[in-house]
């Protein structure tokens, strides 16, 4: 089988620089909660078959305090021998390396020889279960649990089987008989609405004719209709140019009137635009001066603050001591936390040696502590010690030898049950008497068969005798006839006298001989039991008197051990006295008490020299802080004091700043107002000019001019776009126009003729339109072409969804069919081990473990009522389960020798399946090693103490720290 023998973990979850041995057979990791068990189990997988990457669900326990991440298996493989499988972090999985026993090493290709091509899916499907697997059993259906016992039993079931769902699943994706969501369903419903939409098509084809007949009649009305309506339009654009012409002429007549009465204006070009401009212009850079002005005015003010330089260069020199002042707060922090960890240490050490007084504490630290105090002390520790181990092994060669006397008392007590019974020794006591009569017997019966043997000649020759008359009478010659006759007759005679006469007599000494023959069979029987119950005896009580020596012997022994242990720890006690080291003290403590008492005097050392240094960087740190609190003249905490500091020293300086700012900006402002002044003499002197050019003296007079020379531009350009309207309609002012009135009443007219033939001419174009529409989509149409394209594919389509359907049922079939044969050839083999499994599991309640005819699992119990598998107990379930793995793992002996790996999955048995199911462990623990994870402290009771891994005890000695 294959086995581990060594775990060493370099660094995985809360583990770090831990090795555990184990051993052959049944090891149990113990632990409470957190204790790093499921951590334990995780590094034993992903060892053998890698790191989980990041596309998978498990954790990888990757140490959070820690770089290293890793560790090594040794394992004793039954081809390979022994070999060391180490993985560290590297690739995605880990980089592998195989160190065998010979010195050659290998990589991930050895390593799947070592595992026989197993991966950790089909490793965990047999050889790795737990109570979280089993938790959920009790809800599932019956259909569930036969599978999962149907996978537990066999390898490779559980892939086929969710294969084998998923292509059903598909299947019905795809056709289902009454279903409308299925694509085979769609695509047939669609095709039956294509059919019939396709039919209408052809019934639409058959109007074409009778449109083209209509659309003929439609175009010759139109050709009339707008031969009438160009008529009319014609006339109408003549009324409508007279309608125009009129009041043409008449606003021209009225505008020729208007200019002579206007007198003549002169305005100068662009004259409003020019002025306002100039006027912008003049009042926006008085504006600016004004402001310049005011600018001026207030930084003068400004100027006149003033500040401190010495207090500057006292601030600029105390900043400069801001690392300093950081470098004393560090210190004197470091030091405070130093002396609280040495007082604590301090505490520490006096706990342990029990020294709580201040008074002993004081006298302790002024003790001498000697090397030959210590050896002294150490000398008289070494001969308790040892006298201890003497008397534990006294004690426990007692205790054997306790149960060795038990074991003869047993002994003594099943031999005289074992001892002749009354009847017994009732025989041996009649068999002298009867053994004479036996020999007797044997003497007669020797006597008859010396007898016997002439008798038997005489009869062979009266035979012969009887031969010679017969052959005398056949060949009919008289001398042989009386002589073979007087012959015969001699012969009766001879041995009528031999042969005996009691025969009665002779038959009962036969069967007498047989009884006494059969009864010293029995008393020989009896004589050498008997022999050897006194061999027995005489054994066992030469060894209880052995084990009673020895016995006493070791009273003796364990006497003079106490009395020396007494004696050497009333001197031990009297040596701790004067260290006033009261009560007692731990014995774990004493071969290090020595050095612990020099280390609490170091301490002390340590703790006065670093109370001096902090109180002299106390004493730095006290002058700085005056020296600022004074210069800020404020009280401010000692973790705010620099920062106040900083932004008392940074406005001084951005108000020298400013200062600089200032007196530039000044320089700049009269710079700007002594360009200024030109601009607005030269602005003012540009605006007299205008108003010259306009001849006025105001501004208000400047406008009024503007506006009157505006309307006079306006009646010139109204009276040059009359005259240009009426150029283009052909009309001079001279031509005799209707009045409005007769225009009006003419183009009335005209206007409801030309509206009815509109309306006329509107509506054949709109039958026109929608018989052409009609026409064009019949001859253009590619609908009905498209429809027949369309159902061909669609009938494509479907026959490819078919094939697809008829190749997944197929498919699932061939599963379904090879998942039979597999439970038909494998799982009875399974079931042939799993009986006496899950009968054992069960306190023989059950006594199979079968497979109805409906393919249901079913446990028969003794009575022979069967029960399907989901009306038992949750406990019941999980061992039919169990039984099932254990099975499996029973067949695949040769080919998958791996250990088990099991994490608590027994919670829900009684006492009684419990120790049923640590019979079985111990069982299989000589065929494959188990590994068993559990917190609950009763499984400890079953096992050695050598079979335990305290992964509490472990932690505390290894110092692993939990994450």
């Amino acid at each position: 089988m294959l086995t581990i023998q060594k775990l060493q973990i370099y660094g995985f979850g809360k583990h770090e620089n831990v090795t555990i041995s184990l051993q052959d057979g049944v090891t149990i990791f113990y632990g409470m909660n957190e204790a790093g068990k499921t951590t334990i189990q995780q590094f034993i997988l992903q060892i053998l078959f890698g790191f989980p990457t990041k596309q998978q669900a498990q954790r990888k326990y990757e140490p959070k305090a820690s770089t290293k991440f890793g560790g090594q298996l040794t394992i004793v493989h039954p081809i390979y021998g022994q070999c060391t499988i180490e993985r560290v972090k590297g690739k995605a999985t880990g980089d592998v390396t195989v160190y065998m026993a010979d010195g050659a090493k290998g990589h991930e290709e050895l390593l799947a020889k070592l595992l026989y091509g197993y991966t950790r899916a089909s490793f965990e499907a047999i050889f790795s279960f737990s109570i979280h697997e089993l938790q959920g059993i009790e809800k599932m259906s019956e259909e569930e649990l036969t599978h999962l016992l149907l996978a537990s039993g066999t390898t490779g079931i559980h892939q086929l089987s969710s294969l084998e769902k998923k292509l059903d699943k598909d299947a019905g994706e795809l056709f289902k008989k009454a279903g409308k969501l299925p694509l085979i369903n769609q695509k047939i419903e669609q095709m039956k609405q294509l059919e019939k939409t396709i039919k209408q098509e052809q019934a639409a084809i058959q109007t074409f004719e009778d449109k083209s007949r209509k659309l003929q009649q439609l175009d010759h009305q139109l050709l009339h209709l707008n031969k009438q309506q160009k008529e009319l339009q014609q006339d109408w654009q003549q009324l409508t140019i007279m309608q125009q012409a009129t009041p043409l002429i008449q606003q021209q007549q009225t505008l020729q009137q208007t200019l002579t009465n206007y007198a003549q204006v002169e305005f100068p070009a662009e004259g409003i635009r020019r002025y306002e401009q100039l006027k912008d212009r003049l009042t926006h850079v008085t504006l600016q001066m004004a402001q310049l002005e005011e600018q001026y005015q207030a930084l003068q003010k400004r100027l006149q603050l003033t500040v401190d330089e010495s207090v500057i260069d006292e601030m600029a020199r105390l900043m400069h001591q801001e690392a300093t002042w950081n470098q004393l707060l560090a210190k004197e922090q470091s030091f405070i936390d130093e002396l609280f960890l040495i007082e604590q240490d301090i505490e520490a050490q006096f706990r342990l040696l029990g020294v709580q007084e201040q008074e002993a504490q004081k006298i302790l630290l002024e003790k001498t502590v000697s090397l030959q105090q210590e050896e002294q002390f150490q000398h008289q520790l070494s001969i308790l010690l040892k006298t201890e181990e003497e008397l534990k092994f006294h004690l426990h060669s007692i205790e054997q030898i306790h149960a060795e006397l038990d074991g003869i008392a047993r002994q003594r007590k099943q031999l005289e049950q074992e001892s002749l019974t009354t009847e017994e020794e009732h025989i041996l006591a009649q068999w002298p008497q009867r053994k004479k009569r036996l020999e007797q017997l044997r003497h007669v019966k020797l006597q008859r068969s010396k007898q016997k043997q002439p008798a038997s000649l005489l009869f062979f020759v009266l035979v012969i005798c009887l031969f010679v008359l017969l052959y005398g009478v056949w060949q009919k010659n008289i001398a042989v006839i009386i002589g073979g006759a007087v012959m015969s007759l001699f012969f009766v005679l001879l041995l009528k006298n031999a042969w005996p006469t009691d025969e009665p007599t002779s038959e009962q000494h036969r069967q007498l001989l047989r009884e006494l023959e059969q009864e010293e069979n029995i008393v020989q029987a009896l004589l050498m039991k008997k022999q050897r119950l006194e061999d027995r005896r005489t054994l066992i009580t030469e060894q209880q008197q052995e084990k009673e020596r020895q016995y006493a012997q070791l009273e003796h022994k364990i006497q003079q051990a106490e009395q020396v242990t007494v004696e050497v720890t009333q001197m031990l006690q009297s040596f701790l006295g004067r260290y006033h080291l009261q009560g007692n003290v731990p014995r774990a403590l004493l071969p290090e008490l020595f050095m612990r008492i020099r280390g609490v005097q170091e301490l002390a050392t340590k703790k006065k020299s670093t109370s001096q240094l902090l109180h002299s960087i106390q004493a730095e740190k006290r002058a700085l802080y005056e020296q600022i609190q004074k210069l800020l003249q404020e009280n401010y905490s000692e973790q705010e004091i620099f920062m106040h500091l900083r932004t008392f020293y940074l406005t001084i300086q951005r108000e020298q700043q400013d200062m600089a700012h200032i007196q530039e900006q000044l320089t700049n402002l009269a710079s700007n107002m002594q360009e200024a002044q030109p601009l607005i003499e030269n602005y003012e002197k540009e605006i007299a000019q205008l108003l010259r050019a306009a001849n006025v003296q105001s501004e208000n007079a400047y406008y009024e001019t503007f506006a009157q020379y505006e309307q006079q531009q306006q009646l010139n350009t109204a009276l040059q776009a009359i005259q240009s309207q009426l150029a283009s309609l052909n009309v001079s002012n001279q031509e005799t126009v209707m009045t409005e009135e007769q225009l009006s009443e003419k183009m009335h007219v005209l206007e409801e003729h030309r509206n009815a033939i509109q309306v006329e001419i509107d509506r054949c174009l709109e039958e026109r339109a929608a018989l052409q529409m009609q026409k064009e989509y019949l001859l253009n149409d590619e609908k009905y072409g498209q429809l027949l394209q369309q159902f061909e594919e669609e009938k494509s389509a479907l026959q490819q969804l078919i094939e697809q359907w008829t190749a997944k049922k197929a498919l699932a079939t061939a599963i379904h069919d090879t998942l039979f044969q597999l439970r038909e050839e494998k799982l009875p083999h399974v079931l042939s081990q799993v009986n006496a499994i899950f009968n054992l599991l069960t306190g023989g309640r059950y006594d199979k473990l079968s497979i109805s005819e409906r393919g249901h699992f079913e446990a028969q119990a003794v009575s022979g009522v069967r029960y399907h598998v989901a009306e038992l107990s949750q406990a019941t379930k999980e061992q039919a389960y169990i039984s099932l793995r254990i099975a499996l793992a029973k067949t695949l002996a040769t080919s998958a020798p791996f250990p088990f790996i099991m994490d608590d999955p027994f919670v829900h048995f009684d006492r009684n399946r419990t120790n049923k199911m640590v019979q079985l462990m111990k069982e299989v623990g000589y065929e494959r090693q188990i590994l068993y994870f559990t917190c609950h402290e009763a499984m400890l009771e079953f096992w050695q103490k050598e079979q335990i891994v305290d992964l509490g005890a472990l932690a505390n000695e290894r110092g692993v720290t939990s994450t």
